[in-house]
């Protein structure tokens, strides 16, 4: 299991190395977009992500977590060979949709490859812990990214895309190492196209049935949903928000590097913090810290502005650790785990590809106040269906079956 939990690791540091994320704003309004159109793609990512991740992971269920993980690196390859090409609208669509298509190979694969690992081994009780130390490798992974990418970016903005194919190449080898599942994949009993189709429309119908009879699970979506599009929409405003405040192309992917080090460590650490500060006041804490940030982004600046970001960077962090253990938690059948985990993501997908329009219609300054006012929102929403479907508990557990004291069973 050692041998497989290290790769594990690297491929969470490699999989979404994206260097080019500090300078993709730049790179496509150099190539003739405007923000609207930006935020268009973002909406057609998350279209995408919508129509591909549940049949993704009915395919990593049935197929294989490994294969699907490998499929997902070779697509960030073809991601990036595509968009340094690139030079209208059409071609960064095609860019865009292999990107999406890789996340979503990727998305709940890796974390059920995770869980079944150490179910395996019978050290379910390490998955808080286990998880924590992969985000935090993928936090490390996307900091260095985002500072090569600022690098290569202030050369040319067209070089972190072919970097990023690059490090998909040393992904998808370091996930053909990797040893096989450790669950049994889900048969067809039948080997005609009919009947194997029919056979996933089951396997996805049972997963949805399982979903919507668990509260507790759908309120645990929701929450990812909330949290899910106010960190997502970072990725969009902080190059113009830093662009406005005079911060060059490297200058930028440093910032951008320097946050996500911060939720490297934090995420680390979410597993100590969530068993120190307890669930339900992390969950309350994050959202509430993000609304705030949002607020007055807009209303400071210089140093003042950078620890905005970096409350910002801590609540990212701490997004996968406090998150993932509450939704695996509610998973029974773990032969349906990356199927519900991918429906988990489709309802985040379905969020941001609402929101990104619309941020795009008014602009990156005006949309820090549309993320305040979501985040405020949220907040209130999920207060009232927590308390009417009595999910909140009187201990530190939230939602959950036992105090948040120690590791908890399932996560992802």
């Amino acid at each position: 299991m050692a041998r497989d939990l290290r790769l594990f690791y690297y491929f969470r540091l490699l999989a979404t190395s994206y260097l080019w994320l500090p300078i993709f704003v730049a790179f496509m309004q150099e190539r003739g977009l405007g923000f609207n159109e930006v935020m268009l793609l973002s909406a057609l990512y998350s279209v995408v992500v919508v129509l591909v991740e549940v049949p993704t992971g009915a395919f990593a269920d049935r197929i294989g977590r490994r294969q699907s993980m490998m499929a997902g690196a070779l697509a960030l390859v073809a991601s990036g060979v595509v968009a340094y090409f690139a030079h209208s609208l059409l071609v960064f669509a095609i860019a865009e949709v292999l990107s999406a298509v890789s996340m979503s190979l990727c998305s709940g694969a890796d974390s059920a490859y995770l869980y079944d690992m150490l179910a395996a081994n019978g050290r379910t009780h390490e998955y808080p812990q286990r998880e924590g130390t992969a985000s935090a490798w993928h936090q490390a992974g996307s900091a260095g990214a985002f500072a090569a990418g600022g690098l290569l970016g202030e050369v040319d903005l067209a070089l972190p895309y072919i970097a990023t194919a690059v490090v998909g190449v040393f992904a998808f080898m370091i996930a053909l190492r990797m040893g096989n599942d450790h669950h049994e994949p889900v048969k067809a009993p039948a080997q005609t196209l009919g009947s194997e189709l029919r056979s996933y429309v089951e396997h996805m119908r049972q997963a949805t049935r399982d979903l919507l009879n668990s509260k507790r699970l759908i309120w645990a979506i929701a929450y990812s949903a909330v949290v899910f599009v106010l960190l997502r929409a970072t990725i969009y405003l902080y190059q113009p928000y830093l662009k406005d405040r005079g911060f060059g192309i490297a200058e930028t992917g440093f910032v951008f590097a320097g946050v996500y080090m911060v939720a490297t460590f934090v995420a680390h650490q979410g597993d100590l913090l969530r068993r120190m500060l307890g669930e339900r006041n992390l969950v309350w804490g994050l959202l509430a810290t993000l609304a705030l940030s949002f607020m007055l982004l807009n209303q400071i600046a210089g140093q003042w502005a950078l620890c905005l970001l970096l409350v910002q960077a801590i609540a990212n962090g701490l997004y996968s650790p406090l998150v993932k253990p509450m939704l695996n938690r509610e998973i029974a059948d773990s032969r349906r785990r990356a199927t519900m985990l991918s429906m988990e993501s489709i309802v985040r997908r379905i969020a941001m590809g609402v929101f990104s329009p619309i941020a795009g219609f008014y602009g990156h300054s005006s949309a820090m106040y549309l993320c305040g006012g979501i985040g405020l929102m949220g907040i209130i929403l999920l207060a009232l269906s927590s308390r009417s479907a009595n999910l909140l508990q009187r201990s530190n557990s939230f939602p959950g079956p036992s105090v948040a004291a120690g590791p908890v069973t399932e996560s992802d």
